[in-house]
């Protein structure tokens, strides 16, 4: 089956929503002879930073000779984006070559009438991919953790980075009921780190969780913890030692971030991984992940940022006011099951220029629902945001973030990034 024949096949299955349970996987897995069993893995779950910790650690093992395999979501390149060799897309060849290995399996639940759904099939492709390919993987969860798809693995360490309100319809109500979904990661006697405070609620569900595990539980905080310098740049305390670190991403929010991913490789070290010091802070200071204050263009200078839930919003205010930029505006869009209504509350209260509109998605609102936000103001909704982005390029002084729904803002860096294709090639 050609690749685009393969595109396709994952387009008319895009109905196949989230389904409870972990069967379908592990009758996938099961048929391609469990590649996953032959992996050292590292499982990342968290509201927030999931992706950002994961490029972390990721840069820091390439950049110490490791071959490394990734599994993360959403992705800005395609299916072939979910999967990733040394953070690069994986080749049509190789997806195509890994996809035809499961298909069988994929028409069998189909005829039981228990078809998988598209995150269900590539999070067994991934592994049949990394199988004899990878020194170590990275997969990050996909929402949750304890029904999440890839909780199937049994990883070498867990991560949890943060928990705060996100798929509530999916995962629960209250910070208790998420963190005890997100803690269905710890394993019997692997290591677990992370960034959620010991004085918040959701750590007991962690702590408790770790404890009737047998797990080591790392703490920020405790057990190691940080002090930002500037937007940039910041100080890692673990033991005796500091490291000063200055990150090629931008945010405050990404020294919390980027301190996981640090202790991840120290207790990757202690595990028999060699890894040289300079190489690891190298590696961590060249992360780059698209769609995290990502600049896509300049003059005007255009950034996309995927602040999906309203801590996400807090933490893009928090960057824009200490960048001290007046003359920004903001277009936001988001799935219409998040916590829209105070999201733009708090970038309205305190940013100017906020905008808001949608997008071609079956969770995104319509134009009528943005209209009956109790936040908007008519004049305020933009109703054709590909004419608004071609509005943004005459005024070249300006400073724009494109903000919300990770899948709005990869739309918009796609267009974005074709318009400057096009204006080169008509210069």
């Amino acid at each position: 089956m050609l690749f685009q024949q393969i595109e396709q096949f994952f387009n008319e299955r895009e109905t196949i929503g989230v389904q409870p349970g972990l069967e379908r996987v592990n009758k996938l897995l099961k048929f391609v002879d469990n590649p996953d069993k032959n992996l050292s893995i590292i499982h990342i779950a968290g509201t927030n930073g999931k992706g950002s910790t994961s490029q972390f650690v990721q840069s820091a093992l390439i950049a110490n000779g490791y071959k490394v395999g990734s599994f993360t979501s959403p992705s800005f390149y395609g299916i072939r984006g979910f999967i990733q060799f040394n953070q690069q897309p994986i080749s049509e060849s190789e997806f195509s070559h890994a996809f035809q290995k499961i298909l069988p399996a994929i028409e069998m639940l189909d005829k039981e009438e228990n078809s998988p759904s598209n995150f269900e099939i590539l999070t067994v492709l991934s592994f049949v991919c990394f199988k004899d390919n990878v020194d170590i993987t990275v997969v990050e969860a996909g929402m949750g953790g304890m029904w999440d798809t890839t909780n199937v693995i049994s990883p070498i360490l867990t991560v949890i980075t943060t928990v705060s309100y996100d798929h509530t319809a999916f995962l629960g109500e209250t910070l208790v009921e998420i963190a005890e979904q997100k803690a269905g990661i710890i394993k019997p006697m692997i290591p677990m780190v992370t960034g959620v405070s010991d004085t918040a609620p959701s750590y007991d569900i962690i702590e408790k969780k770790a404890e009737e595990m047998n797990s080591p539980l790392f703490v920020l905080d405790k057990d190691f913890t940080y002090e930002s310098i500037t937007l940039n740049r910041f100080k890692f305390f673990i033991s005796n030692k500091q490291l000063h670190i200055n990150l090629s991403m931008n945010g405050k929010h990404q020294h919390y971030n980027a301190s996981i991913a640090l202790y991840v490789l120290h207790l990757l070290s202690e595990q028999g991984w060699q890894m040289k010091e300079d190489k690891i802070i190298e590696g961590v200071e060249q992360a780059k992940l698209s769609g995290r204050l990502e600049k896509i263009h300049n003059n005007p200078s255009i950034i996309v940022d995927g602040a999906h839930n309203l801590e996400g919003i807090h933490a893009l205010v928090d960057t824009i006011k200490r960048q001290h930029s007046n003359d920004h505006h903001i277009l936001f869009a988001a799935f219409k099951d998040k916590d829209v209504n105070n999201m733009i509350n708090c970038l309205k209260e305190n940013l100017s220029n906020i905008s808001v509109t949608t997008f071609d998605h079956v969770r995104a609102p319509t134009f009528k629902e943005l209209e009956q936000l109790k936040t908007n103001h008519p004049e305020a909704i933009v109703y054709d945001w590909k004419k608004y982005m071609d509005k943004t390029f005459e005024n070249k002084a300006s400073c724009y973030y494109i903000t919300g729904s990770l899948h709005f803002i990869s739309l918009v860096r796609q267009y974005v990034l074709e318009q400057k294709r096009n204006m080169l090639n008509d210069s």
